[in-house]
């Protein structure tokens, strides 16, 4: 039994207060999560989370008036707490000289609130592959990456607007399985503001050297809000409500734009390409050929499309679908993820595709870029 001194509760506070997860004050101060946790709200500590968001526990089903309510809450918090910082001018200036290329990051399976570990034989020992702070680093690393071919790009090509397709299972969840209480560091609820806060920093961030970011969310299957695998609802996916949250964010941004579909499977237009994007778990098997197969099946009867962008499998690669059609298969966040080798029997490397296209053609440039940096 854990014996709360003024101190103690002094030294959480001002934790809080400084922005820190309850992971990082836990692993400061030598405790659990748990621990940490049950002492803000016993002694009704000052948290980064409003306490308006958390709805009464005796309440199973939202009325219209909880709904209203939670959503101005939401938009308060986030006009609060998320506010644009002023940002410099970008270092991408139209030179007549330069021919006009658009450049496109996908990013799937993050994962946000995993915590990964894995045998190393080399060490002898289990180590942690994956967790929030290797999340944050990966996210410097992906950033400084996109700073850096688009300095070595731009010296060459016009390159003014990004766009950044998210395909899904940016959260973990802690609820669709049972096993998962031994894998993650957070539940989903905060998960999700995890998710509001990196990566809203990381979009502004990135308007340094993007005039304007065009930012679009399919939502996966781990953000779902039950166990059960039936087709529920897009809008009953946690993953939805974070992509609205950014799209509340920036709604009178005139540089960042954010679509946030209602459907699974969704067309972005590029240019004068057409992108096709959704997760990939209603893409069943794992060879080349058996994914190829069902590729050209959706690109016949959807009334076709130009790329093909999912996540899903952890497993990054490009396959050529027709003369004219690629697959781009993104890689996911967790190095040697322990449910990418139960599913699908391959050690997960994290990789995700950063690419560009032009007017004539709709890849130019290639990376497959590695956030262990």
């Amino acid at each position: 039994m854990i014996k709360w001194t003024q101190d103690k509760l002094d030294t959480i506070t001002a934790y809080l207060e400084a922005g820190l997860s309850y992971s990082n004050i836990a692993q400061r101060m030598k405790m659990t999560y748990d621990q940490i946790e049950k002492a803000i709200r016993r002694h009704a500590l000052k948290s980064t989370i409003n306490p308006d968001l958390i709805l009464p526990k005796e309440k199973n089903k939202l009325k219209k008036d909880d709904i209203s309510y939670l959503g101005k809450v939401i938009g308060e918090e986030i006009y609060n707490n998320y506010k644009i910082q002023k940002i410099e001018e970008p270092n991408c200036r139209k030179d007549k000289g330069k021919k006009e290329e658009i450049s496109i990051l996908d990013i799937s399976d993050v994962h946000i609130g995993t915590r990964n570990q894995v045998y190393d034989s080399k060490q002898g020992k289990q180590i942690t592959t994956y967790n929030e702070n290797i999340f944050k680093k990966e996210l410097e690393n992906l950033q400084q990456a996109v700073f850096d071919i688009h300095g070595l790009l731009n010296n060459s090509f016009n390159l003014r607007e990004l766009n950044i397709l998210f395909l899904g299972d940016c959260l973990q969840n802690d609820r669709i399985f049972p096993e998962q209480v031994f894998e993650i560091e957070k539940v989903v609820g905060l998960q999700l503001w995890d998710g509001v806060n990196y990566f809203i920093q990381f979009f502004n961030n990135l308007l340094r050297v993007y005039e304007k970011i065009n930012i679009v969310g399919v939502i996966g299957n781990h953000g779902r809000s039950t166990s059960d695998l039936y087709e529920e609802p897009v809008e009953n996916s946690y993953e939805y409500h974070l992509y609205r949250i950014w799209q509340k964010q920036f709604e009178n941004s005139k540089r960042i734009k954010v679509i946030v579909p209602d459907t699974r499977r969704y067309i972005h237009k590029i240019g004068r390409w057409k992108h096709m994007m959704e997760h990939g778990d209603s893409i069943k098997g794992f060879s080349e050929g058996a994914i190829a197969k069902q590729i050209k099946e959706l690109h016949l009867n959807s009334g076709g499309f130009d790329i093909f962008h999912m996540g899903h499998l952890h497993s990054i690669k490009e396959i050529e679908i027709a003369d004219k059609v690629i697959a781009k298969l993104n890689g996911a966040w967790i190095e040697k993820d322990n449910y990418a080798w139960k599913k699908f029997k391959s050690y997960s490397i994290p990789k995700q595709w950063f690419f560009g296209c032009s007017d004539k053609r709709p890849e130019t440039f290639s990376y497959k870029i590695d956030l262990r940096g």
